[in-house]
């Protein structure tokens, strides 16, 4: 019941700063014109979060691209907030379905979402990413659109089918899969304590300089945990922990900040601050004596 209350109010939140600036939000619904979501080297800004509700006024299609974005009412019933994944659209304003077809499933095709302007939309979860970043993931894909095939017209990267017509091909390159770097329980290794786990704290921030991390482990203390930066940009901590739930923040040059693919958020009693959450399982298997 605690959680659930929490997961409310921090709903009702939202929505009451949405409501605060409910005139600015219908200015920019007003002038949105999918700009907003263009991505490029030069321009974009990697920390861009958006909100489920943006999605749904695009006004134009646009070609696919690795996005962040908050569904605030799944929150209430999921208890996840952030969601990330590569968004797909399609313009059929004219058009009774539109479904996507791909090598991320096996080509057996899914519905799209129409909003209001009538622009299809879906975001597909990166599944194809890997630990090691040997190659970026590579995404083929068409739309079938009121029962027919076709690619995609957003996007220049199209491969011949053999059968006289296209398919659409999306990359989704480094920068993206680095910046799912996230928090988490690592495998054992030789040096493991019989009742410790390994937990490796990270975060990609480029443009960062010193991270920290603080949280119930470590009495909120800053002056403990450093992150080390690697050349791709991400901070990295390894930590013994026992098992159990940790809450913990993020310090960034001196802001405090949530974990960025870290989904599990929960509410600081004694702050009322969003803090990031962590389990920590126990073993399910007995830990083999050091020789």
């Amino acid at each position: 019941m605690k959680s659930k209350s929490i997961r409310i109010a921090l709903f009702l939140l939202f929505f009451t700063g949405i409501g605060i600036f409910a005139e600015d939000g219908m200015d920019w619904i007003g002038s949105f014109s999918s700009g907003e979501l263009e991505m490029s080297d030069e321009t974009e800004n990697q920390d861009t979060v958006y909100y489920l509700w943006q999605l749904e006024s695009l006004k134009k299609n646009i070609a696919p691209r690795y996005i962040r974005y908050l569904d605030v009412e799944s929150y209430v019933s999921s208890g996840q907030l952030m969601h990330r994944g590569i968004l797909f659209t399609y313009n059929g304003l004219r058009d009774e379905s539109v479904e996507i077809c791909g090598s991320f499933n096996n080509w057996e095709c899914s519905d799209m979402k129409r909003n209001q302007y009538g622009i299809y939309y879906t975001v597909i979860e990166p599944t194809q990413i890997t630990e090691a970043y040997e190659e970026d993931p590579i995404y083929e894909y068409k739309f079938r659109v009121n029962g027919l095939l076709t690619y995609d017209p957003e996007n220049f990267d199209k491969l011949e089918d053999g059968s006289g017509s296209y398919y659409s091909r999306f990359v989704l390159d480094q920068k993206d899969t680095d910046r799912q770097t996230k928090t988490m329980v690592l495998e054992d290794s030789a040096n493991e304590e019989r009742d410790l786990r390994t937990v490796k704290f990270q975060i990609y921030l480029p443009n960062a300089e010193v991270v920290r991390v603080v949280g119930s482990f470590n009495d909120w203390n800053p002056e403990h945990d450093f992150l080390k930066k690697d050349r791709k940009g991400v901070f990295t901590l390894e930590k013994k922990l026992l098992p159990g739930e940790y809450h913990y923040q993020f310090i960034v040059d001196g802001d405090y900040m949530l974990d960025t693919y870290n989904p599990s958020t929960n509410i600081k009693v004694d702050t009322n601050e969003s803090v990031s959450s962590l389990l920590v399982p126990e073993r399910n298997y007995a830990l083999e004596r050091k020789m």
